[in-house]
C-alpha cells in the first residue's frame, strides 16, 4: 500500500469503529469492504482481523461492566475448530453465495419478530456454543460475521450497553482466532504493517468518539438506529453479492 492508502485505511477505520461504538456492529464489515478494494482477500482478511481485535478490544474496556461474559465463553469455545475446518475452503468457497444467505439470514432474523410481533427469544447454552461454531466456520471464507450474530446478541443482552459490550468483547475472540488460524498457515504480511498501525491508530480513536454518542443516546433511538442499521448492511451484502 502506498502511504495515501495508509492513510485512507486509517481515516476508514476511524469512521467505522465510531459506527460500531454507537450501533454495536456495521463498521467492521465496512472496513473489511475498503481492504478488499485495495488488496487480495486472504491478505484483507488477516489485517482486518488485527485491526478489529483492538476496535472490539478498546470498545471492550470501555464497557467492561455491561459485559455478559457467560455468553462470551460460550460462543468463543468453538471459534478455533470450526474456523480450522473451513480455513482450507477459503480460495474454493462461493463467497458471493456465502454473503447473501448471510445477509437474508439477517433481514429473517431481525425483521420476523417485529412483524409477528413476537420477541426474538436468545439462544440457549447449546444455542450459543452452537452459534460460535458457525462464526467460527464462516469467519476465515466471509471475514466479518458481525452482522449474522448481531440480533442473537440483541436478543440475548437486556439494554444497549449491554449489547455493544457483549458483541464487542466475543468479536475480539472470533478475530483473535483468525489471527491464529492464518498465522499457522503463513498468511500474516509483514509487509502491511503500516496499514495495521494505522488502522489500530484510527479505530482508538474512533472507539472514544462513538462511546461518548452511546452514553448520551436514549434507549428506543438506539434501537431505531439498530434496525435501520442492520437492514442497511444486510441489504448491500445482498447487492455485493449480486454484483
Amino acid at each position: 500500500m502506498g502511504l495515501e492508502t495508509v492513510v485512507l485505511v486509517g481515516v476508514c477505520a476511524v469512521a467505522t469503529s465510531a459506527l460500531t461504538a454507537v450501533l454495536g456492529f456495521g463498521g467492521g464489515i465496512v472496513l473489511l469492504a475498503v481492504l478488499v478494494a485495495f488488496v487480495d482477500p486472504l491478505v484483507a482478511i488477516p489485517l482486518h482481523a488485527a485491526i478489529q481485535v483492538v476496535s472490539n478490544g478498546t470498545r471492550t474496556i470501555v464497557r467492561h461492566r455491561d459485559v455478559d461474559w457467560s455468553i462470551v465463553w460460550k460462543t468463543s469455545l468453538l471459534l478455533l475448530p470450526a474456523g480450522a475446518l473451513t480455513l482450507p475452503l477459503a480460495r474454493q468457497a462461493p463467497e458471493a453465495a456465502l454473503q447473501a444467505l448471510i445477509a437474508v439470514a439477517v433481514l429473517a432474523a431481525t425483521w420476523l419478530p417485529v412483524w409477528l410481533s413476537r420477541p426474538f427469544h436468545p439462544p440457549g447454552t447449546a444455542g450459543w456454543i452452537g452459534l460460535g461454531g458457525v462464526i467460527g466456520a464462516l469467519n476465515p471464507v466471509v471475514g466479518a460475521t458481525g452482522p449474522l450474530a448481531a440480533p442473537f446478541f440483541r436478543a440475548g443482552t437486556s439494554d444497549r450497553l449491554g449489547f455493544v459490550g457483549t458483541f464487542a468483547a466475543t468479536q475480539v475472540s472470533g478475530h483473535l482466532a483468525k489471527l491464529v488460524l492464518f498465522g499457522v498457515v503463513g498468511l500474516l504480511p509483514a509487509s502491511q504493517a503500516p496499514a495495521a498501525a494505522a488502522g489500530i491508530a484510527g479505530v482508538i480513536a474512533g472507539t472514544w468518539l462513538g462511546s461518548r454518542v452511546l452514553d448520551r443516546m436514549p434507549e428506543r433511538r438506539f434501537d431505531r438506529l439498530y434496525l435501520l442499521a442492520i437492514t442497511v448492511v444486510a441489504l448491500w451484502l445482498l447487492v455485493d453479492a449480486a454484483r
